[in-house]
């Protein structure tokens, strides 16, 4: 039997139709690069690239395994492969240090902007229209990242969206979810017969699970904490949780679990519906669990990315109800794809690919 043609009426119904459920919300580079091509992984690769070799405490096996990751990246420049062959702790180490410094940097020179609105993290503007849109028997949106900045932390706040980290205290947090979840509770006083009684409530917020760490989070003995006065300048008695690529991230992420995923894990699992933006696939530990068996198993799916690629294809392909919204190769144009149907929808007029173009076009104002 043919598939059905895919038309602009039908994928816009299926856009509208997707939020009818809320969704569990995961977004990535693509969303801090709208802002600055600073946050890109090209950027950390040749920041990288000219200051390890500088740093004068290598040794010679710490050379050799660095020059192992440059030859690879010449020939195929995949970072997450490339980045494999780093096993040496302290080669690790300074790698994740180093990392830390160059996303602080561009992390720096954004902040302020977005805070006080000269500066746009385009994808607030989805995000808003969600959290608004939260029913006040299902107050909380669960949102995931790999990305170590805090652009999405400014926007929420410039935005006036509450968010929760799971981190609780003062200048110094630690992390504590059941606290965390409290903190976001009131009383309301309502009637009840004659009598007047109160009730808790939850307001409306995002539980953000930042999977791979923050440049705002570190690790001192057994404690994971969370302080903004060392997020752009980290003191050295202490260890930034970051999960940097390579196959030290899985020892990274079973040693940093509690923190990073467990709660999380939770999450994904009372969802049916899931939402990514700015989602290049790299990181496979993310959809290879139950996001996507649930994708193969017909869970609805929206992916709104700048760039298409062969990871995000084999997802379609493998999925039944996963909808795909990227921009044309050859220009600012959309296009769209579902398998179900022939072929891609091309729409020439429209860039559907910006996040606040498609909060506009398809959530409305």
């Amino acid at each position: 039997m043919a598939k059905p043609v895919l038309t602009k009426e039908i994928a816009y119904k299926a856009f509208q139709d997707f939020f009818s459920d809320k969704p569990f919300v995961l977004f990535a580079t693509g969303t801090s690069c709208a802002v600055e091509q600073g946050f890109s992984m090209g950027e950390l690769e040749a920041d990288l690239k000219e200051k390890i070799p500088k740093c004068n405490s290598l040794n010679n096996e710490q050379k050799e395994e660095w020059q192992t990751v440059v030859h690879s990246l010449e020939s195929n420049h995949d970072f997450e492969a490339a980045m494999g062959a780093v096993k040496d702790a302290q080669l690790l180490e300074l790698i994740i240090k180093k990392t830390a410094e160059h996303v602080a940097k561009v992390d720096h020179r954004n902040s302020l902007g977005i805070l006080n609105g000269t500066k746009y993290w385009t994808a607030i503007s989805i995000f808003q229209r969600l959290v608004d849109g939260l029913p006040e028997v299902d107050p909380i949106l669960h949102v995931a990242t790999p990305n170590y900045d805090l652009l999405a932390e400014y926007a929420f706040t410039r935005a006036k969206i509450l968010y929760s980290t799971g981190f609780c205290g003062g200048l110094i947090r630690k992390l504590d979810w059941t606290q965390a979840k409290r903190q976001m509770t009131y009383l309301e006083t309502v009637s009840s017969g004659r009598k007047m009684q109160s009730i808790t409530r939850t307001k409306k917020h995002i539980s953000l699970y930042k999977v791979h760490g923050s440049l705002n989070t570190f690790r001192i003995n057994d404690d994971h904490i969370e302080s903004d006065a060392w997020l752009w300048d980290c003191p050295e008695q202490y260890k930034r949780v970051m999960v940097t690529p390579g196959i030290s991230k899985y020892q990274s992420l079973n040693e940093n679990r509690g923190a990073l995923l467990v709660e999380c894990d939770k999450a994904i699992k009372k969802h049916h519906s899931f939402l990514f933006l700015g989602f290049g696939f790299n990181d496979s530990h993310l959809i290879n669990n139950a996001i996507g068996e649930k994708l193969r198993q017909a869970s609805p799916a929206l992916i709104i990315t700048r760039d298409s690629n062969e990871r995000i294809e084999d997802l379609l392909n493998a999925s039944d109800n996963t909808w795909l919204i990227c921009k044309h190769q050859d220009d600012n144009s959309t296009r769209v794809f579902n398998r179900e149907y022939q072929d891609w929808l091309y729409l020439p007029d429209e860039e559907l690919w910006r996040f606040d173009t498609f909060a506009t076009e398809i959530m409305g104002n």
